[in-house]
């Protein structure tokens, strides 16, 4: 079956003149009974690295010197219970995304969702919560709300123009 792939000129200049490059391609498989495939490994790519990226995010938000308003004023022995609150109508999206952030930070905090991705939320409506250490959730959550809002953000949009 034929496809087309399009050649960006920023990754193979070489192959790019002035007008879009159409390459086109088949591909064929035989299968035989009883045979499964071995698993594909996506390539090296920072975006194929949750982690790789969820660490970097937190070192670009807290550095290697830590929250220092948090340190500053909350205890460090302090225990809370934050919830997340949808700031609008829309789509929610990347729960496990934030379980992972949250897990990476501290892996005795405690997240409880009430809906999962791909669920509709109203503004006001609350879909989670998280509780444990104050400077834990405070670390982890400007990096979950800033993937969760975005990825939410998309959804949202995307829900909009497949069912209009």
């Amino acid at each position: 079956m034929p496809g087309v792939l399009s050649i960006s000129p920023l990754v193979w200049p070489h192959l790019c003149t002035n007008s879009r490059q159409v390459v086109k391609m088949s591909a064929t498989g035989i299968r035989k009974p009883g045979f499964e495939s071995p698993a594909i490994k996506l390539p090296s790519h920072p975006t194929y690295d949750l982690k790789g990226v969820v660490k970097l995010a937190l070192a670009e938000d807290a550095g290697d010197r830590g929250d220092v308003t948090c340190m500053a004023t909350i205890p460090l022995d302090m225990e809370v219970e934050a919830h997340f609150l949808a700031k609008e109508d829309g789509i929610i999206a990347g729960i496990a995304l934030a379980e992972m952030i949250f897990h990476e930070v501290d892996p005795s905090l405690k997240v409880e969702w009430s809906l999962k991705d791909g669920d509709h939320v109203h503004k006001g409506l609350q879909f989670g919560k998280v509780s444990g250490r104050a400077h834990s959730i405070v670390i982890a959550e400007r990096v979950v709300l800033n993937f969760m809002q975005r990825m939410s953000g998309i959804a949202t949009l995307t829900k909009a123009f497949v069912f209009p």
